[in-house]
Parts: structure tokens; C-alpha cells; sequence
């Protein structure tokens, strides 16, 4: 799925300046930067932007199933095969309710055992630094140009699903994770229904 990324980034002399140039001014009482989230926007207004293309390279497998024995392993003497025994006797509705319910309890932990890898294509190197300033747990690798091989897990992609400068590129990421089927039941249970209905 493709969607638009305005850049503002400030013209600088140098790369590290140009990466890490603020566009706010400067804030708080010892002068800290203010760093700006990269803006992935639908429709974007009049002036410069780029089209921002995301594909799956890389996901855990089974991810669903991961968490749902992550959860229960923390409250279980149970080995790790006879809890899987356990998952799959009771089917993906119990995988969903132990989705629901770690979203309830704001145990968001557990969803870092689902990690991703992907291919973002026209984000510039001012964005995707801010991605990952923004986003501490987020690694960018560049490819050349404007490619970048991006890796998070999923509790990321939930703090940036509910960050609004960051929707729309969660929204491509889960979109894509949709059209590869990599999770349907995490994907229903975390952001509810399809793409096009959120």
C-alpha cells in the first residue's frame, strides 16, 4: 500500500546538521532540540512530497501463537510444548482473547516477541532519523537513495498506530501485513476490522 510523506526538512550544509536540524526552533529550558515525527499523510498539501512504498521482508513466524504462549508461560509451571499443545487444542478465538485482554491490561511487553522487517522506499534521511528518535526501539538500515530496510516489533507498531503523525504508515504497515496474511487474528484483535474500515 502506498502512501504520501511530506519532507519540510531544512536545507543544512552538512549531512549530521541535516539530520538533526529541528523544525519547530528549539525548546525546553536547556535548550534541547525539538525533533519533529516524520509526517506520513494522506493527503498531503501543496509543495514538495514524496510516494512512500512499504513491503514485508521478514516477520517471526507464527506470531500469534508467539504471544499467546509468552503470555501464558508467565503464569503457567507448564512446559513450553504442552502449552502450545494447549494453544492449538483451543484454537485462534483463545489467541484472540489473550490478544484482547493484554491490550486491556496495557501489557504490551509480550508483543515484542513479534518483530518485522521491511522495505520502505521514498522516505528521505531526515525522516527516517526522526523515525527512530521517535521510536527508540525502531532500527534503519539505508539501502541507497531513498530505501531504507526498517525492523520493529509489534509493540512498536501499536505505540505508532496510536500516535497520530505515525497513523498512516502503521496503517501501510498493517495493510501489508493484511495482504500477506501474516497475522489476521493479531491484526483483528489490535486494530479491529479491515484496512479500509479502520
Amino acid at each position: 500500500m502506498k502512501c504520501s510523506i511530506s519532507s519540510r526538512a531544512r536545507v543544512c550544509k552538512s549531512g549530521f546538521a541535516r539530520l538533526f536540524a529541528p523544525s519547530g526552533g528549539w525548546a525546553g529550558e536547556r535548550g534541547w532540540p525539538h525533533f519533529r515525527f516524520p509526517e506520513f499523510i494522506s493527503n498531503p498539501p501543496v509543495g514538495w512530497q514524496r510516494t512512500m512504498k512499504v513491503s514485508l521482508v521478514w516477520s517471526s513466524p507464527n506470531p500469534e501463537r508467539t504471544i499467546a504462549v509468552a503470555m501464558r508461560r508467565c503464569y503457567s509451571t507448564k512446559t513450553i510444548e504442552d502449552i502450545e499443545a494447549e494453544l492449538e487444542q483451543k484454537g485462534s478465538e483463545y489467541w484472540k482473547y489473550l490478544l484482547t485482554k493484554c491490550l486491556q491490561d496495557k501489557s504490551l511487553d509480550v508483543l515484542e516477541h513479534f518483530t518485522l522487517s521491511l522495505l520502505v522506499e521514498g522516505m528521505d534521511e531526515v525522516d527516517a532519523g526522526n523515525l527512530v528518535r521517535g521510536f527508540p526501539y525502531t532500527r534503519v538500515s539505508g539501502l541507497g537513495a531513498d530505501s531504507w530496510l526498517v525492523s520493529l516489533n509489534s509493540r512498536t507498531l501499536v505505540e505508532m498506530w496510536r500516535e497520530p503523525k505515525m497513523k498512516a504508515f502503521a496503517e501501510s504497515v498493517v495493510s501489508e501485513l493484511d495482504r500477506k496474511q501474516v497475522c489476521p487474528v493479531f491484526n483483528q484483535a489490535v486494530f479491529g476490522g479491515k484496512p479500509g474500515a479502520r
